[in-house]
């Protein structure tokens, strides 16, 4: 009898511990999704009242979007700022352009023992071009403006020089 109302007892209970850790994946697209949901003029007053996601898509006209989670040590950051800045969790958002270039938004969450801050900030956004170099954007109100700048055109794409042929 005494196993019996020990196993009754303990089959509620670990079903408790169970439902308290919640699966690191589900966790994981839930961040992911908070990020994504983030008003743009949350994270600089100078955009409008959009979803993060909706800027990216329109701004990156549509190309398609990779979010991941990664801790924002692993990220290149601001060497100016990121002295004054407690590291931990970061959702990077790439979007692949469809002029071989990319733009990258890394969004920081968290510190790195674990809290949470109370307003998500920019950690970093970069513009890769066509050659792979990468441009470090001030702000994210800056980043329309370097997406939409004209593509540099290489030696070998500029005409001939009169005389030449």
């Amino acid at each position: 009898m005494v196993g019996m109302s020990s196993s009754l007892i303990f089959v509620p209970l670990s079903c408790l511990l169970w439902a308290q850790h919640p699966d690191p994946r589900q966790a994981e697209e839930a961040t992911i999704e908070r990020v994504k949901s983030l008003q743009v003029s949350s994270l600089d007053h100078d955009l409008p009242n959009v979803t993060l996601e909706f800027f990216l898509k329109y701004e990156g006209e549509g190309a398609p979007i990779k979010w991941r989670t990664s801790h924002c040590d692993q990220v290149k950051g601001n060497p100016v700022t990121d002295g004054k800045r407690d590291r931990g969790t970061c959702i990077e958002a790439e979007v692949d352009l469809k002029d071989k270039r990319s733009a990258t938004v890394v969004v920081s969450l968290g510190t790195s023992d674990g809290r949470a801050v109370s307003v998500p900030t920019v950690f970093n956004v970069t513009v890769t071009d066509q050659n792979g170099r990468i441009h470090d954007v001030r702000r994210l109100s800056e980043l329309p403006m370097e997406l939409h700048r004209p593509l540099q055109k290489s030696p070998r794409d500029l005409p001939l020089p009169v005389g030449a042929a």
